[in-house]
């Protein structure tokens, strides 16, 4: 393997971590990694890339591996998400860092402006960054041009795929597939010789929904509905955690008696990762018969129509 060419950084003597270095100083190296979905693990997987620069480092004795600060199944486009990412920044920030090596720019950042400004405080440190596809070593003077310029085709290229993602969905739930989570009282399996998967009813978890319809149809309260869901969890030792707005938010869920409504949230922007409730900014389909049901569409009305009333706020009539 060849030795990989990393420079030795003088240090300003007013930056946070200065030291004076010497050749025969060892260089702390630190690689990051990150892969976040399934045909990236294929393509090149987590393990490929944290296997990789361990050898790369024990190759040369000039360097010493920190460590290898891998995120996996998290996207590239909010810092925030990456726990690893932050992790090997505070520890740059601690001093325990001289060189940063990454495979490339969209391994690193996919949002412009959090690659940059994590760039420039690592540049601020005296730490360089090394982009291995693209030859960039961050203490060139003409790095922070090129690395613009390749992080906003990153970024453009998350984008495009956010919004391939968007319209698989829409097209998905436009020809009755529901593309969302299966809910509390579902299980996903698979229709024989397909690849289609259906949803079927989890009998257990079935049976406290039934326990809230039919008991929100007497009329019962919120605080006797949850406290006999409660004792259920108790009595078949199970840890199902009830709270009101819970409760709330299944009562009023279609997906009970067998229709699903598509796209009730969205998120507001691929960067930000916000979301809002859809109020007609995005497309919306009501799926009929979608699975089947746990309550008759009867019951479901009637409790609609107490909720509406506030009545389980109010009495329970026995």
């Amino acid at each position: 393997m060849a030795k990989t060419n990393i420079k030795i950084i003088e240090v300003a003597p007013h930056q946070k971590h200065s030291r004076q270095r010497k050749e025969s100083d060892v260089v702390r190296v630190a690689a990051y990694c990150r892969v976040s979905t399934l045909s990236e693990e294929q393509e090149l997987s987590y393990e490929t890339q944290c296997a990789y620069y361990r050898n790369l480092v024990a190759s040369d004795p000039a360097l010493e591996l920190v460590g290898v600060y891998g995120d996996r199944g998290c996207s590239g486009v909010m810092m925030k998400s990456r726990p690893q990412f932050l992790r090997m920044m505070q520890d740059c920030k601690d001093g325990k860092i001289d060189y940063v090596m990454v495979k490339s720019v969209s391994r690193f950042a996919r949002n412009l402006a959090d690659c940059l400004e994590c760039v420039r405080a690592l540049k601020s440190m005296g730490i360089p960054v090394l982009f291995e596809r693209e030859g960039i070593d961050t203490m060139d003077d003409r790095a922070e041009m090129i690395l613009s310029m390749l992080a906003a085709i990153a970024q453009e290229e998350s984008n495009s795929l956010s919004m391939n993602i968007k319209w698989a969905f829409e097209k998905r739930q436009e020809s009755g597939i529901a593309a969302r989570r299966v809910p509390y009282g579902y299980r996903k399996a698979a229709v024989s010789d397909t690849h289609i998967s259906e949803w079927v009813i989890h009998q257990s978890e079935a049976k406290r929904v039934y326990l809230m319809f039919t008991m929100a149809g007497k009329g019962c309260r919120y605080k006797e509905i949850l406290a006999a869901l409660r004792a259920l969890e108790t009595k078949e030792n199970q840890a199902t955690l009830w709270y009101h707005d819970k409760l709330y938010r299944m009562l009023r869920s279609e997906v009970y008696k067998g229709d699903v409504l598509t796209t009730k949230q969205y998120v507001v922007d691929y960067l930000s990762k916000k979301q809002r409730r859809n109020e007609g900014q995005r497309p919306q389909f009501y799926i009929e018969d979608h699975h089947p049901p746990i309550v008759e569409v009867s019951l479901f009305d009637h409790v609609q129509k107490l909720l509406d009333s506030g009545a389980l706020r109010h009495y329970a009539k026995h």
